[in-house]
């Protein structure tokens, strides 16, 4: 009978130790599964936010870019206009330089009797109409030259500020990355 109470008493211990074992094995790493699926989760969370960002960061350079290209061609438009109104300036200022040499010449001449006079002043008349006419365009191109100049000069400060905000936003991405 001693033998038998031993035996019970042996079983008895194994089965409270394997009880024991058993509650401590599932206890033990339903705690680290914790911290394992809050760790995972915070990572998760973390990678969403990098990835928001990360697009955030290319959606925005994309409408830089795009808003800077618009503003080359903007300028170069104008530059194109400026060119082609500097040009007429030019033709303009060719063209009047001997027109005026000619009206000058025919009224050059003090020596001559008044009905000369006079009918130099007739064959003069259409010229010098010509020449305020050129004089009239000459100072609405000059105009329009300034007026030019000024809208280059406001979208290349545009240009400026775009570039300058992609410049800025480079410099973001390349400090997030290190």
């Amino acid at each position: 009978m001693f033998e038998k109470c031993v035996r019970v008493s042996v079983v008895a211990g194994l089965l409270t130790f394997c009880g024991a074992v058993a509650a401590a094995a599932q206890s033990t790493p339903a705690a680290p599964a914790r911290d394992v699926m809050a760790e995972l989760l915070a990572e998760v969370r973390g990678l969403r936010a990098e990835m928001r960002a990360a697009s955030d960061a290319t959606i925005r350079t994309q409408l830089l870019v795009a808003r800077l290209q618009l503003q080359e061609q903007r300028i170069n438009s104008l530059s194109r206009q400026l060119a082609d109104v500097q040009r007429q300036i030019a033709d303009n200022e060719r063209g009047r330089a001997p027109l005026a040499a000619q009206v000058a010449m025919m009224m050059g001449d003090d020596t001559a009797s008044a009905a000369e006079k006079d009918g130099r002043e007739m064959a003069v008349k259409p010229l010098k109409g010509i020449l305020e006419q050129m004089d009239k365009s000459e100072r609405d191109l000059k105009v329009q030259e300034s007026s030019l100049l000024g809208l280059i000069a406001e979208e290349q400060a545009r240009w400026v500020s775009f570039n300058a905000s992609l410049d800025e936003l480079a410099r973001q991405i390349e400090t997030r990355g290190k």
